[in-house]
C-alpha cells in the first residue's frame, strides 16, 4: 500500500502554500484559487481550500532518511518550531525501528518526519508520506472493509475501534492511522478530529465527508 495523493482542507490557504514552498521547499506542481498540489517525494498533498468556518487539522508523517535524522533535525530546529513530548524534541519508536520529529504547519497539522532504520539513502530529501490518519467513529465497520486489500494491523495486533491502530500491508511501511476521535496525538495537545479528506493509495480510495461518513472504493489499475 502506498499513498499516491492525499487531499486535506485548510482553513489558512496561502500560508500554508507559502510554508510547503519556501520552508520545505517541496515542489509546487499545481495551484489555484481553490487549491495547490505539493510533492512530497513519492506522495501528492493536495490542500484544498475550505468554503465555511471550519479549521480543519490532520496527523500524517513524511518519511526522510534515516542516516539524515540528525542533520535534518539540525536543520529544521534552524528554521521551525520543533514540537517537544516529555521535554524532548525526538523520540525512538521500537516497534517501527525509526525516529521521529513533530511540527505543526500553518493549518495546524501534526506533521512528523519518520527516520525509518530501511530508509538509507544518498540524499537528505523527503522521500513520501508514509502514515496518514483517519478519524472515523464508524471503524468497527470500515476496518472490516479493509480486510478486502489485504491490510492488517501492525505487528499482528488486534484491532481495536477504542484506540490508535496502525494498518498496513506487510510488503511496505505505509499505514492508515484509523482512531476515534478525541485522542490525544503525540508532542501535540490537540485532540483528534473527524474532519473531511481523500486518500488515493495504489489500492484504493478513502474519503469522509460530514454528511456521508467514509466511502471506500477500488482504484482502477
Amino acid at each position: 500500500m502506498k499513498f499516491e495523493q492525499i487531499t486535506l482542507f485548510t482553513s489558512n490557504f496561502s500560508e500554508t502554500m507559502q510554508f510547503y514552498d519556501e520552508i520545505l521547499e517541496c515542489p509546487m506542481l499545481e495551484v489555484n484559487v481553490d487549491y495547490f498540489k505539493v510533492k512530497i517525494g513519492e506522495t501528492t498533498l493536495c490542500f484544498q481550500r475550505t468554503k465555511d468556518n471550519m479549521q480543519p487539522y490532520y496527523h500524517f508523517a513524511i518519511d526522510i532518511p534515516y542516516n539524515y535524522f540528525y542533520e535534518m533535525k539540525q536543520h529544521f530546529q534552524n528554521i521551525l518550531f520543533l514540537l517537544m513530548e516529555d521535554g524532548k524534541h525526538s523520540v525512538y519508536c521500537e516497534s517501527f525501528v525509526a525516529q521521529s520529529m513533530y511540527f505543526n504547519d500553518p493549518s495546524g497539522n501534526i506533521v512528523e518526519l519518520i527516520a525509518r532504520a530501511s530508509n538509507i539513502t544518498d540524499e537528505a530529501e523527503f522521500t513520501r508520506v508514509s502514515e496518514m490518519s483517519f478519524v472515523c467513529n464508524d471503524l468497527d465497520t470500515l476496518y472490516p472493509a479493509l480486510l478486502n486489500y489485504n491490510v492488517t494491523v501492525h505487528n499482528g495486533e488486534p484491532f481495536n475501534s477504542n484506540q490508535l491502530n496502525f494498518i498496513g500491508d506487510m510488503n511496505d511501511e505505509s499505514y492508515l492511522l484509523l482512531t476515534p476521535e478525541q485522542r490525544k496525538w503525540l508532542f501535540s495537545d490537540k485532540l483528534s478530529q473527524a474532519h473531511p479528506l481523500t486518500i488515493r493509495t495504489d489500492q484504493f480510495e478513502l474519503s469522509y465527508a460530514i454528511d456521508t461518513n467514509w466511502t471506500l472504493e477500488p482504484v482502477s489499475k
